[in-house]
């Protein structure tokens, strides 16, 4: 096995860096792009058309479900089951961090401008929260029940009354994990099927899955693509790829908490990817020396070893302004910023997913209960895009209502009609005029 310390790097340049760091900057550009598109469309255009005989028939050839469309939908009695078969421990960990999520939520909606009913001669803007929302949580190697609250409790929050569930059931069905999450969630319409159909049951609707507004939750690359082919029928949260954390430290910082961050990160899968940037490279050789320690007793170190070797980086810069530059490049998922004056390393960010201040501020802690979803953008869409939050589940309508005076009437007819014969749609110019007592005042 590698030495971790082969995976340190120093750049004294963007250009350099930048050079280090290709794999990780080009890694949404996968090679088997062509094919996963066509699996993905194939499988939504089958769902579209055939609607429950394809889901599931896809749910028993790819997911290992065994039931049939009559049981695919999980009883309410079941999620309330799976949450009293855990531990009390385990109850009160997952009720404690919905109440934590809920509240910052709630915070959050009371500072958005809900709405601004228009008056005669103003505009104005009215909120409401979508109808219904499509809760997607992935199976794979670990059961995640954090995403159902970082979503599904989220929704409510803003509003949301219909929220639907989905998760990929295998033989023994949906980890009761997840399901006590949807219990505590207070989401009841949970369906037994994961990947690709999924997505397409929720976009276009089946005869037992109703059509949602809004996908939200992540997934492999096949449930990214398919998010990303059904944008338009329904709306999406984002596009989101494999998971990432990026550490900016200087000489203050802990090598063993630092190498645990990054090792908390690379155990998600293969694809994930943990950095380290600093300006100490004694100190990026210890956390390389944490890293092989740590690993060796790490239940998933065989992931987390691959995810290092593949997207894992110790690299050495000679100043903060550098090392904040690559990060803003990078624009990652989750940034934790461990240095002498973390707030200062702070104020000069502006791309990230969310931000982790300070070494007492574990990323983990955002993955499960400290308040803002962990549903955040990712392979640098962090530049222009934000986490989920309750906006995610809201819909805003602009109000046109009318004129303060007759004076501001005849200044907004005449404004109009100059513009649209500037464009030369003569017909709007009409149709300003027509509300007008003298045509003349425009001329033709």
């Amino acid at each position: 096995m590698k030495k971790t310390s082969e995976r340190l790097f120093e750049a004294k340049t963007l250009e350099e860096a930048r050079s280090i760091l290709k794999p990780l900057l080009s890694r949404g550009r996968d090679p088997e792009g062509a094919a996963v598109r066509e699996r993905v469309h194939e499988i939504l255009e089958n769902v579209q058309r055939e609607g429950d005989e394809a889901v599931l028939r896809y749910a028993r050839d790819l997911d290992g479900f065994s039931g049939t469309i009559s049981t695919w939908k999980v009883e309410p009695s079941k999620l309330q089951e799976a949450y009293e078969s855990l531990s009390t421990p385990e109850r009160d960990a997952l009720m404690s961090a919905c109440d934590r999520i809920r509240e910052f939520h709630e915070r959050i909606l009371a500072s958005t401008v809900r709405s601004l009913e228009a008056v005669p001669g103003r505009a104005g803007v009215r909120t409401l929260p979508l109808s219904r929302v499509g809760v997607y949580v992935p199976g794979g190697t670990a059961a995640y029940p954090s995403t159902v609250l970082m979503t599904a409790v989220v929704a409510r929050v803003a509003g949301v009354t219909d929220i639907i569930g989905t998760s990929p059931a295998g033989k023994t069905g949906i980890p009761a994990a997840i399901l006590a999450a949807f219990f505590v969630a207070g989401v009841t319409d949970v369906y037994q099927v994961g990947g690709v159909h999924a997505i397409g049951a929720m976009a276009f609707g089946t005869q037992t899955i109703p059509p949602v507004d809004k996908i939200v939750g992540p997934g492999n690359r096949y449930v990214a693509e398919a998010k990303r082919q059904v944008f338009g029928t329904v709306d999406i949260d984002m596009v989101a790829g494999p998971s990432e954390v990026l550490v900016l430290a200087d000489s203050s910082a802990n090598p063993g908490i630092v190498a645990a961050d990054l090792l908390a990160q690379a155990e998600h899968d293969t694809q994930a990817a943990a950095i380290l940037i600093t300006t100490d490279r004694n100190f990026a050789l210890k956390v390389a020396t944490e890293l092989d320690r740590q690993l060796g007793d790490l239940p998933r170190q065989k992931i987390a070893r691959e995810s290092l070797e593949r997207f894992g980086f110790l690299l050495v810069v000679p100043d903060a302004e550098l090392a904040i530059g690559l990060s803003d490049l990078i624009a990652p998922e989750h940034l934790e910023i461990h240095a002498e004056n973390p707030d200062g390393w702070f104020s000069r960010v502006r791309n990230a997913g969310a931000v982790f201040i300070g070494s007492d501020t574990a990323e983990a802690f955002g993955d499960y209960c400290y308040g803002p979803s962990h549903v955040l953008p990712t392979n640098g869409s962090a530049r222009f895009s934000s986490p989920v939050s309750v906006e995610t589940f809201l819909k805003r309508t602009s109000i046109l209502k009318g004129f303060s005076s007759e004076g501001e009437k005849r200044a907004m007819i005449r404004t109009t009609t100059l513009l649209a014969r500037l464009e030369g749609l003569e017909g709007h110019a009409r149709a300003a005029l027509i509300r007008s007592l003298g045509k003349d005042e425009v001329g033709s």
